[in-house]
C-alpha cells in the first residue's frame, strides 16, 4: 500500500446535519485518496449517517473530548500500525469551504515538492499573544484544518511519540488544542529534521518583524482567493465578532471574498449560505455579511403590498394624510372603532385581516403605529415615522427596488430600516434584547413569512427576527436620499461617545478593537459613582417636567 493515500475526515456539527458543503468536500478528498476514516465528533443521526457511508465504511462517533486532535488522537491508537503502510496520510476537517481547486489536483502539484508534510495554509512566526508558549513567540505553523503526512513521518519516532504521549484529558478546550497543539506541532517536526510546505504562498504577507505577521486567511481572504490560488475560505470568516475584524481590515473582506466566489463560479455559494443560516444568529451574520443594502428606484414592477395596522387614536392624522397623498395603493388594516370612524370619513378603506390574501404578493411591507409609546414629544414620534415612509416604503419606484434586493439576493427573507438616532430612540441602540439594531415600526418580508400571530406583538420587528433568521439571512436598506442625514449621525454619535470615553480614561487606545476589549473589562469602574449619580439626577428632573 506504499503507492496508497489515506485520508482521516474529522466532522463536527451541534446538530448533527451533514450539510451539502459536507458532502462536497468529501467527494473531492475520495477522488484524491484511497480510502477514508470518518471520525463524527458529534452524534449523528441515523439518516445522516448513511450520508457518510458513501464514502467510508469506518465511521467512528465519539464525544467532542479534545476537539479535532482528540478525534485525531482515537483514531491514531485505532489505527498507527495501518497509518505506516500508506504513502500520505490527509487529515481534514469540516471548517472550511471548497475546496475551489480539486484536493487530486492539489495534491499531484504538492507531489513534486521535496518536503515530509505540508498543507494548504500557514501562519508565520509572530508575536505570542496567548501568553502560554514556551518560546514567548508563536513558530511558523501549518493550519490544522488540513495538514498531509508522508510516509517517512508517519513511520518516524517523532510523529508516533507525540501521539502515543498526547493526553486529551490535558486539551480539552479550544485554547489548550490551539496553543499546546495546533501552535507547536509543526515547529515540533521541524526541530525532528522534516521539511515543510504549504500550497498557498503567502510570502506577500510574511514580515521579519513578528508584529507584523498575522492570520491571513482571517483578514485577506479575498486576495488569497483571487490572487493567490487560495482553494478555500473558513467558515469562521462569515461570523467573526466585528471588533475583531476591525482590528486589521475595513471588515467587508468576508463580503468581497463570498461575492468573488460566486462571480467567478468557483463554488455552490448556495452551499455556504445553507450552512451560515442553519448554525449561526441574524446578528452574526448581518455583521458578518455586510447585510446592508442601498434602495435603487426601479421602473420594472415587483409584486409588492404595504400593509399599515393603526392602533393609535393620537397618531392616525399622519397616517391618514401620508394614505390619502401617496400613489402607492396602501392596504389599511385596524380593528379599533373610533379609527374607523376617523377612516371612513376619509374615504379609506379598511381591510378584513382575517380575509386578507397575502399570498397574492410576493413581498410585503409591514408598518404599525403602535411603538410610539415610549415617546413622550410627537414631534419625535412623527420624525420617525417619516422614517418609516421614507426609508421603508418610498414610492412605487422605490417599491420595485426594495423587491430587486430580494431577487437579487434569494436568501433574504426580511428587509429592516435603520432605527433613529435622535431623542430616546438613542437608548435603544443599547438594548441587549435587540437582535439586531432597527426600526421597530416596520420591516418588509418575503409574503410567505407572514404571520398575524407575530404582527399583532408589540416587539413584532424582532419577533420576525428570530422567526425569519430559522430559514432567511435579515438584511437594512437605505434610501439614498436619507443616507446623508443618517451617516452624519452616526458619525457624529460615535466621536462625541469616544471623545467622552477619553475624558474619563486616558488609557483608551486608538484602535476600536483594543478601546472596546478595555471598556469590557473594566465597566464596573469606568464611570465614577459620583458622576453617574449626578446623570441619574438630570434624567429624574427631566422625567418630572
Amino acid at each position: 500500500m506504499r503507492d496508497k493515500t489515506l485520508g482521516v475526515f474529522i466532522f463536527y456539527d451541534k446538530e448533527g446535519i451533514v450539510d451539502r458543503y459536507v458532502l462536497y468536500l468529501l467527494d473531492s478528498l475520495k477522488d484524491a485518496t484511497d480510502e477514508i476514516i470518518i471520525v463524527s465528533n458529534a452524534y449523528l443521526d441515523p439518516r445522516e449517517k448513511v450520508k457518510l457511508k458513501k464514502y467510508s465504511d469506518k465511521i467512528i462517533i465519539r464525544h467532542n473530548v479534545g476537539l479535532d486532535a482528540g478525534a485525531f488522537k482515537e483514531v491514531y491508537d485505532i489505527y498507527k500500525e495501518y497509518f505506516k503502510s500508506f504513502k500520505e496520510l490527509l487529515v481534514v476537517n469540516d471548517t472550511f469551504y471548497g475546496p475551489f481547486i480539486p484536493f487530486k489536483d492539489i495534491c499531484k502539484e504538492m507531489s513534486k515538492k521535496e518536503v515530509d508534510f505540508w498543507g494548504l495554509s500557514a501562519n508565520y512566526d509572530s508575536v505570542d499573544g496567548y501568553g502560554f508558549l514556551p518560546d514567548k513567540m508563536i513558530h511558523s505553523h501549518i493550519q490544522t484544518f488540513f495538514i498531509a503526512f508522508r510516509n517517512k513521518v508517519l513511520n518516524s519516532k517523532a510523529f508516533n511519540d507525540y501521539w502515543e504521549k498526547y493526553d486529551i484529558s490535558k486539551r480539552d478546550s479550544f485554547l489548550d488544542v490551539v496553543t499546546k497543539h495546533e501552535l507547536f506541532f509543526t515547529h515540533y517536526l521541524e526541530q525532528a529534521g522534516f521539511k515543510w510546505d504549504v500550497y498557498t504562498n503567502l510570502e506577500k504577507y510574511h514580515s521579519k518583524f513578528l508584529e507584523e505577521n498575522f492570520n491571513c486567511y482571517a483578514y485577506v481572504a479575498y486576495d488569497m482567493i483571487k490572487n493567490l490560488n487560495c482553494p478555500f475560505v473558513k467558515r469562521k470568516n462569515f461570523v467573526f465578532d466585528r471588533k475583531d475584524a476591525l482590528f486589521l481590515t475595513d471588515g467587508s473582506d468576508a463580503r468581497k471574498s463570498l461575492d468573488y466566489i460566486k462571480d467567478n463560479k468557483l463554488y455552490d455559494t448556495d452551499m455556504i449560505y445553507e450552512n451560515l443560516i442553519r448554525l449561526y444568529n441574524p446578528n452574526e451574520l448581518y455583521y458578518g455579511l455586510n447585510l446592508n443594502y442601498i434602495v435603487k428606484e426601479s421602473k420594472v414592477s415587483n409584486n409588492i403590498g404595504v400593509c399599515i395596522i393603526l392602533e393609535e387614536v393620537k397618531t392616525i392624522d399622519l397616517y391618514i394624510d401620508y394614505i390619502k397623498n401617496s400613489q402607492i395603493d396602501i392596504i389599511v388594516f385596524t380593528d379599533k372603532e373610533e379609527i374607523l370612524k376617523v377612516l371612513k370619513d376619509n374615504k379609506i378603506k379598511v381591510y378584513d385581516k382575517e380575509k386578507f390574501n397575502y399570498k397574492k404578493y410576493d413581498y410585503l411591507v409591514i408598518l404599525k403605529d403602535s411603538n410610539h409609546n415610549k415617546q413622550r414629544i410627537p414631534t419625535v414620534y412623527n420624525d420617525n415615522i417619516i422614517n418609516c415612509f421614507s426609508n421603508g416604503i418610498g414610492n412605487n419606484n422605490y417599491l420595485n427596488g426594495i423587491g430587486n434586493i430580494f431577487k437579487e439576493n434569494k436568501y433574504l427573507g426580511l428587509l429592516l430600516i435603520p432605527s433613529n438616532y435622535h431623542s430616546s430612540y438613542f437608548e435603544e441602540l443599547s438594548d441587549e434584547s435587540a437582535v439586531i439594531s432597527a426600526n421597530n415600526n416596520l420591516c418588509i418580508i418575503k409574503s410567505e413569512l407572514f404571520n398575524w400571530e407575530l404582527i399583532d406583538k408589540s416587539d413584532f420587528v424582532k419577533e420576525y427576527i428570530n422567526y425569519g433568521a430559522k430559514k432567511y439571512l435579515v438584511g437594512k436598506i437605505y434610501n439614498l436620499e436619507e443616507l446623508p442625514n443618517i451617516l452624519t449621525n452616526q458619525e457624529y454619535i460615535i466621536k462625541k461617545t469616544y471623545q467622552s470615553l477619553r475624558t474619563h480614561h486616558e488609557a483608551i487606545t486608538s484602535s476600536f478593537s483594543e478601546a472596546i476589549y478595555f471598556i469590557e473589562h473594566t465597566k464596573s469602574n469606568l464611570i465614577p459613582d459620583k458622576f453617574l449619580v449626578k446623570i441619574l439626577k438630570k434624567i429624574k428632573n427631566r422625567l418630572k417636567r
